[in-house]
């Protein structure tokens, strides 16, 4: 009889539009090898008896930037979230906000670094009880309007130094499940935000497109909150030292 074992469940998702990409129109590569991954609907694709260790699975599609997620394998199966962002040749059907970000270290192009943003707006979900202690994966959340319309995800909990990225597994009359325990505690009214995970490239520079103009957060998992940007609809160019 065969084995199989689903080592990783990867979620792609539009990160312009949130709508769920379909695996039939991503060309896939596994620690730089082709691969066909089993595409199930709603955007999810699963990688079945890979080796235990680190592996990258990158992705590509007309219309967007190529994207790729590092992970671990081991006997469980992984939960991934991808998010593709428009590049040349994206439909945008409106008047767009893009931001120019370059990263740099003492003047020097940060090449290859890992950010997450985070972009401020609706759907507004916020902490609903007087204090999320350290640990706890299960919160009471309060959405600014129907909880059917809040995407599960990843977050960025905006704390300050106290800042932190979670993932959203399932959100149900105000109790947020968490894909990992909290790192820090935090109070009531701290906002998630929903966040989407970038990388610099060889100029240390990074595209992100959103919807409309507005305040986005910068972080990264090494150094913290790194910056809080507000944006003009049109192009926008910043420039940030890790």
């Amino acid at each position: 009889m065969i084995s199989i074992h689903a080592s990783a469940v990867c979620r792609v998702l539009d990160g312009y539009t949130g709508q769920p990409l379909e695996g039939s129109s991503l060309g896939c590569t596994l620690d730089g090898v082709p691969c066909r991954p089993v595409s199930k609907p709603g955007g999810y694709l699963v990688l079945v008896n890979l080796a235990p260790g680190e592996h990258r699975l990158s992705l590509c599609c007309r219309g967007f930037q190529e994207e790729w997620v590092a992970f671990q394998a081991d006997d469980g199966t992984r939960e991934l979230d991808i998010t593709m962002k428009p590049g040349a040749g994206y439909p945008f059907r409106q008047t767009i906000t893009r931001l120019e970000l370059t990263v740099e270290v003492e003047g020097v192009p940060a090449a290859g670094r890992q950010l997450w943003i985070a972009a401020e707006g609706q759907p507004q979900l916020k902490l609903a009880q007087t204090k999320a202690e350290a640990g706890e994966s299960q919160l009471r959340l309060y959405a600014k309007g129907p909880e059917a319309a809040v995407p599960t995800g990843v977050y960025l909990i905006a704390d300050g130094s106290h800042s932190e990225i979670v993932g959203l597994r399932a959100l149900q009359e105000e109790r947020g499940t968490l894909a990992a325990p909290l790192r820090y505690s935090h109070s009531r009214g701290k906002l998630l935000l929903p966040a989407q995970r970038y990388h610099t490239g060889a100029d240390g520079r990074l595209t992100a497109v959103f919807q409309a103009a507005g305040v986005v957060q910068v972080y990264a998992e090494d150094t913290g909150l790194l910056a809080s940007l507000t944006l003009e609809e049109g192009d926008n160019r910043q420039t940030i030292q890790l």
